[in-house]
């Protein structure tokens, strides 16, 4: 008699069948989940539920370190992102996600830096991760919320992305 003690992985959903949480379209491609490890373990999840497959080649991954109000470090996408799906894009030197991702040199965050996804045939973010221009100190806190040493996950119901520069 054998026993699932070693080996096994549990898969939990709040959705029947392990369906995509997201019901409705979004109006672009948004960040789903952030995660900013330790050590270089950062990761940036970003999800296409347009409606549609997109064209990441009109998009560019864009660093801002330190409160800088210019990129920093800039990486522009390539490939196909079907509907319903999501990309990963680690730091260079992360480990901790088994699952498939591209290395990026834009995803070398710390908890205190913005990371924006840009559109060039719009020449607008589609979405913004902390605050570009602003350099919080270790990490952006509210109340007992930390962007330091955490993994963050968008909420299903959010269908747009933060598109300006939060005040």
């Amino acid at each position: 008699v054998s026993t699932a003690t070693d080996g096994y992985l549990l898969d939990v959903s709040t959705t029947p069948n392990f369906s995509n949480a997201y019901t409705q379209n979004t109006t672009d491609l948004l960040f789903s989940e952030y995660v900013e490890g330790t050590g270089s373990n950062r990761y940036i999840e970003i999800y296409n539920g347009t409606g549609a497959s997109v064209n990441l080649s009109n998009y560019r991954l864009q660093l801002f370190l330190n409160g800088s109000t210019v990129a920093s470090v800039t990486n522009q996408l390539s490939g196909t992102l079907a509907n319903g799906a999501t990309v990963v894009y680690r730091n260079v030197n992360a480990t901790i996600y088994s699952g498939t991702a591209a290395s990026s040199t834009s995803v070398d965050f710390t908890g205190d830096d913005a990371i924006a996804l840009f559109k060039i045939s719009t020449n607008s973010y589609v979405d913004i991760f902390g605050r570009i221009g602003e350099d919080p100190g270790t990490a952006w806190i509210n109340g007992t919320s930390t962007t330091l040493d955490k993994t963050l996950v968008r909420l299903p119901t959010i269908t747009s992305g933060v598109t300006i520069n939060p005040t």
